[in-house]
């Protein structure tokens, strides 16, 4: 998977938590229907993601991980997103689905199942900044219960 752990885990989520505290502004703007984000997100799971908002409040999450070799997944979720009182933060929920394949270069496995997303956001100009946490059931190609979270950015046109 496209990761960060060690070292930079422990470098890289202090300074978005700053940045979380330090940078936020206004901008409701992103936050409109058709508004499209894409960017990255670093942890378990990492790799490309997108972030689509439809009705109000609501928006739809898809994230693309992969090792670059020999597994692929999608993540897909359903959130619903409120603001904090006093804040320029905002917290965000809601249910997903995995799918995907393994062993790509041998015999492809697919991997199936489903999962959840929490989280915290906030926009600076056209920038979202966002730390989540994601528990996910997978249910193939054995069952594996897990949770993982990361910390991303996406750029909204």
């Amino acid at each position: 998977m496209v990761s960060l752990s060690g070292r930079g885990a422990c470098v890289g989520i202090p300074v978005l938590v700053l940045l979380l505290i330090a940078w936020p502004t206004d901008a409701i703007a992103q936050r409109q229907i058709g508004a499209l984000g894409v960017g990255g997100q670093a942890g378990l799971p990492g790799g490309a993601s997108v972030k689509l908002y439809r009705e109000d409040s609501i928006a739809y999450d898809l994230l693309v991980s992969t090792d670059l070799d020999d597994r692929a997944v999608l993540y897909l979720h359903r959130v619903w997103e409120q603001p904090i009182p006093e804040s320029p933060l905002w917290i965000y929920f809601g249910p997903g689905l995995i799918g995907g394949a393994e062993q790509l270069t041998t015999e492809p496995a697919p991997i199936l199942g489903v999962s959840s997303i929490g989280g915290l956001n906030f926009y600076a100009e056209h920038f979202e900044v966002f730390l989540q946490i994601i528990p996910r059931f997978q249910v193939q190609p054995d069952v594996k219960p897990r949770i993982g979270g990361s910390v991303g950015l996406r750029y909204y046109f």
